[in-house]
Formats: C-alpha cells, structure tokens, sequence
C-alpha cells in the first residue's frame, strides 16, 4: 500500500519533488521533503534543553548537567555553530542532517594546529552526540506525525468497522445511512456538513464516543477560481474570433476544388507528372495513425495527410482575405474570384495578407506568416513550383492583376516570400507564459502532484461506478504519465491499450508497465526523433494504471466497446484535441496557472531536470523523444544559466581565498 499511497499523501507535502528516471532503479519517483532543510523546525536552544534534560534522567547526581563534561560539549556546540555562522537562537538546519559531515569536517580541519589529537578526538565526540540528539528529536517528531496521521478520519473509520467485523452495507442498514456515501469514505473521500447526521449514527452504530469522527473531519475548502493571470495569446484568439474572416468549407466552390485535387495529387502521388522537390512530397499515414479527424478532402481511401490538412486551412485563410471588404481590411474580391491558387503568385495580395496577419497579431511576425511563406515559396519554385510549371494558371486571375509573363511573376512572388519568411521570428505565442508561475518554484512539478491528489479526491467524492468517478481517474493517470513519458500530446491520444498486451501500453511479466511506439508514430512531428520508443513507467505507477484499466476505463468506452484507446472521451471516443481538457484540468486544480497541455509539462519536465542535472541534454533529448539539436536549440538559455552560476562559484571562491 505504501507505493499506491505515495501520490495520495501529497496533501501534506510542501512542493518538494525528486523526479528520477531510472529503470533499474526500482521506484522511479520518490517524493521526499526539501533536502537543504530538516523536517521540523528545532532551535539549538531546544536541543540543549532536550540533551540537558537527558543527562539529568540519566545522572546519580542532581547536578549531573552543570558536570564538566556537559561544559565541553556545549563549548565544543558553540564553536562549531560560530564555524558555521550560527548561534543557539538558530533552527538546526543541514549542517547537522544532510550536510552534517561535511561541515563536520570543515569545522576540524579550521581547528588551530597547536591543538592536541586528543582536544581533536573529543570535539569530533562532542558533535556525534549533538547529532545524534538532532536524530532522536527529527525521530519523535516523525513518531508524532505518524501518529496523527493514524488518527484521521479515514484510518478510524476503516479500524473501527474492521474491529465490529462488519461489512459496509450492514453497517450503512445499521445506521441508516448511504451505502454509496460510506464507500466513498472508506476510499478517501470526506463527509460534507449535510451528512453529519448520518456520520453521527456510524459512530453510534460502531461503538465510538460523539463526534469521534466529525472531529476528524477537515474543512476542505477547493479554490476554482480562475487565475487572474492574463495569457495575451489567449486573449487576442477571443478577440479576432469575433472577426472571423475564414472562407467557410462548404463556401468553397468546384473551380477550386478541382484546383485542389490536382495540388494533392501531385504532392502525394509516387510519380507525378511535374517536377516536385525531393522533399516537396506530404506523407500518407493510415487514419489510425493520426489523432485529429481528417476531413474527406486530405483522405484517400483509409489513409489520410496531416499536412494536406493543414494546407487547405492556410488557403481558406488567404481567400477568407481576399474576399473581404476592404473596409473590414481585406482585398474586397468576388467570393467566386476569389477562389484559386493563382492569387499566391499575385505579389500585392501576398502583402496585403501578410500586413493583415501582422495588425491581427499585435504587430508580431510570427511562424503563422512563416507558414504561409513556406506554401507559397513552394508553389512558386523557379523550378519545382506547382504553379510555376503551369503558366495556364494565370488566365485564371482577372485581367491587369499581373504584369510581364508567368514564370518571372512567380520569381517575384518567391522572393516576397523569401524576405517576409526571414522575418518572421516573432512568438505569437509564447510556450513559456502559461506556465511562468510553475518556473520561477524551485520545485515546478509539486503543482502537478498536488493537482492529482486534488483529482484523486474529486473521483472519491464522486458516486461510486459513476462515469464522473472515471474521468478523474482517467485524468489523474494521464497527468502522472505525462510526468513520467513527455511525449506529445499525439501520442497521448492515440495511445491505446489491450488485454492480449499488444497495445502501446504493455506489461512485461516482470509486473512493470512500459509504452512502446514505432518510429513512424512520431513522424510528423519534424523534431521528433525517428526511432522506436521503448520506455519503462514508473514502478509506483503500477497500481494506479492497473485500477484504471481493470474498473475506470471500461466506463469510458461502455458506449463504444470496441475502443481501444487508452485515454478516451466520455463517449468512449477519440479526443480532437486533449488540450483543451488538460487546460481545463490544470486551470481548475493548479492555481499558479491559467490552464496549459502536454506540450507544457516537456517544457516542465525538461526545464526542471536541466536545472538539476546542468547540460545534460542528451538525456533530456531522450526523455522528450526529440532531436539532440531540438533540444539544445529550445534550452540553450539553461546553459547561460550555468554558465553564470559557474562564474558565480568562481567568485567565491576568490572571495574566499582573500578573506583568509
């Protein structure tokens, strides 16, 4: 029960996270108190009383602590605290736990020479009995703490029914109470103030004094309040909806429909009959393989093109532009005029859009106008351009929209492209913003634990069998994997699971839990790495998954039976975008944020381990599952970190050797 327990106790824990990824290691995670500070917090003055009040229990004389021996071993307290810049008024603190003997062996070798080995011996004496009296006071503390935890609600509950020797539904008949309600107590969940009647009538039933258990009852109080931060990406997408100038699908007329299916065509076909790009072709994935739903016009048969999707939506962008009126900041074009590829060799309307993008962005050139570049630079080729190639397109544009002839025009278009794609650095959004207030903790992923805890509580509190109970159960899992495996969020969303062990999600014989994908799994993603991905879960993970796929997840797909998917919709079907559920997720259970997907927890997971583990960046390229060079291009502002805390070090060192 320890391992399963290891999240659930995070209630009490202060946001300090060891975060280990090791296979061989037996429990990956551990989550641990702060390793710079003790436990409690104890004064020195504290700790003489507590050593005083020892040699007076133990002594045959009443004045056994005004001793000599007592003297110098507070003597020897005294000097090694001045060592160490202290005095008795101080909290003990690492230089009598984790760092003891280091200091220890400071505070010696400091020790004038003239001192004889034996004043030497005694004061290394002196200070492992001061040490030991700081283990024993740390261990009654612990004892205590302990103790209370016996005492919760939950531990006399589940006692007291073990010791009636009664089953929860003889006990609810005998109380007169909910049989669902006393289960969700007995899994972890807490009695309102609505049910105290009932909770009054269990201690009755059970034998207990009054209120032995309301006592026990925490208020729990839950802030959902949104985060009054502000993301700006955010908040100018909720704006420019509200202008919404994209030329709807079913708008789209026959004249460029037949545009389009020459285009894809040509960019998916093995052979085409113009001359394309060695790398100008878009990749064909089986629909399984792809996480959003593809639209029949980048379908063929039971295959699909990611980008081919994305493509079509840049050009109902650019003729949603065309075609608005000039007062709202478009081109003012006929919807039908409109429609045809032959506008990205027209340099005025590839400006305009581009300026348009610009004043919607707040002045940013960003990678939306680097996107579109990177289409119309291709279309445009001097050699290899779909539209260059075919100078019929440009009887398609209404008369005096061109000059000179076709092949030079499309020269003038790709080198628009060109300049405009070179300036496009700016961030329309920044990946950073949403999670700022994670960053700046010296522990950034505790929220995330605290956030799991607060999801285990929610689906304890939910009805029992209920599909509630199942989605925090689902989202609660999908939050630690994502800890554990920092993939994408495609990955998460395809990830499916089965009974006969064949899924991405598997169980060796050996009991541990691991997700495998194949190369081509990661593939449209150009930073990915493109190797098969074998990788090891958690080992205190392995109660928490196995609860979910035996009892949880068969909620989720109960309308859909055949689903194999590992993290389903409520429906039991394929989400569309799992980031707005994560956002919704982190939003309402971690304060220090307005909501972020999966793509910020890498962004937690890298940053967090970086710190930790200065330059270590091949392993945090595994981690991700990303390109070496990705990484080291996404993180190169740690290295500047180090490399100042390393001048830092540097510094005081030379300040160090002058002061002596």
């Amino acid at each position: 029960m320890k391992n399963r327990n290891e999240i659930n106790e995070v209630k009490t824990f202060r946001y300090h996270v060891k975060l280990c990824h090791n296979e061989d290691s037996g429990d990956a995670w551990q989550l641990i108190g702060n390793p710079s500070e003790p436990d409690l917090h104890i004064t020195y003055q504290t700790l003489i009383a507590y050593r005083k009040s020892g040699l007076n229990a133990n002594a045959n004389e009443s004045d056994a602590a005004d001793t000599q021996v007592f003297r110098n071993n507070l003597s020897t307290l005294h000097s090694f605290l001045a060592f160490c810049g202290k005095t008795d008024d101080a909290v003990v603190g690492r230089e009598m736990t984790t760092a003891y003997a280091e200091k220890r062996d400071s505070y010696l070798e400091s020790l004038p020479s003239s001192l004889s080995e034996r004043t030497v011996s005694d004061r290394r004496s002196h200070l492992r009995g001061w040490q030991r009296s700081v283990e024993e006071l740390l261990a009654k503390a612990t004892q205590a703490v302990e103790s209370k935890a016996e005492s919760s609600f939950h531990q006399v509950l589940r006692r007291a029914l073990a010791n009636a020797g009664s089953a929860p539904k003889t006990l609810a008949r005998k109380a007169g109470a909910s049989t669902s309600a006393i289960a969700r107590w007995l899994k972890g969940a807490f009695p309102n103030r609505r049910a105290y009647p009932s909770v009054r009538r269990i201690e009755e039933a059970l034998g207990l004094e009054r209120d032995a258990l309301v006592h026990l009852i925490p208020t729990v109080t839950r802030d959902l309040s949104k985060s009054a931060t502000s993301i700006a990406f955010r908040e100018r997408q909720k704006r420019n909806v509200q202008k919404q100038y994209w030329m709807p699908e079913e708008e789209l007329s026959p004249f460029i429909a037949e545009e389009w299916a020459s285009l894809f065509h040509y960019k998916t076909c093995l052979s085409p009959a113009l001359e394309r790009a060695s790398k100008g072709k878009w990749r064909m994935l089986p629909l399984a393989k792809i996480a959003s739903d593809v639209p029949s016009y980048a379908r063929r048969d039971n295959r699909g093109c990611v980008t081919a999707d994305i493509v079509m939506k840049r050009l109902r962008s650019f003729f949603g532009y065309l075609a608005l009126p000039k007062r709202d900041g478009g081109l003012g074009l006929p919807k039908e005029q409109a429609q045809s590829l032959a506008w990205f060799a027209v340099p005025r309307a590839i400006d305009g859009y581009l300026n348009f993008l610009t004043e919607r962005g707040d002045g940013a050139v960003h990678n939306g106008h680097g996107g579109f570049c990177g289409i119309g630079a291709s279309l445009t080729h001097p050699k290899t351009g779909f539209l260059t190639q075919q100078p019929d397109f440009a009887t398609r544009l209404p008369g005096q929209t061109i000059n000179g002839e076709w092949v030079s025009t499309c020269a003038r278009a790709h080198r628009l492209y060109s300049q405009w794609k070179s300036e496009a650095n700016d961030l329309s959004r920044k990946p950073n913003e949403p999670i700022q207030g994670l960053l700046v903790l010296s522990e950034p992923l505790a929220p995330l634990f605290q956030a799991i805890k607060s999801l285990d509580y929610l689906s304890a509190q939910s009805p029992s069998g209920s599909l509630e109970e199942a989605i925090h159960k689902r989202d609660a899992l999908l939050l630690s994997m994502l800890m554990a495996n920092p993939l994408r969020s495609r990955n998460y969303i395809l990830m499916n699971w089965n009974s006969a062990g064949t899924g991405n999600l598997h169980q060796r014989e050996d009991g541990r839990w691991r997700l495998r994908f194949d190369a081509d799994d990661f593939k449209t993603s150009p930073n990915s790495a493109q190797r098969d991905y074998d990788a090891p879960l958690p080992s205190f993970l392995a109660p928490r998954i196995e609860e979910y796929v035996m009892e949880y997840r068969a909620r989720l797909v109960r309308k859909n039976p055949t689903c194999s998917l590992l993290f389903p919709t409520k429906t039991g079907t394929k989400f569309k975008t799992m980031g707005n559920q994560l956002r919704r997720v982190t939003r309402q259970h971690i304060p220090q944020t307005p909501g972020f997907g999966a793509h910020a927890v890498r962004h937690l997971v890298a940053t967090d381990y970086l710190r930790k583990h200065p330059n270590d960046f091949l392993t945090v390229a595994q981690l991700l599952h990303d390109k070496l060079e990705t990484v080291l291009r996404a993180y190169a502002h740690l290295r500047q970190d180090d490399a100042f805390n390393r001048l830092d070090a540097h510094l005081n060192a030379i300040g160090s050797a002058l002061n002596h």
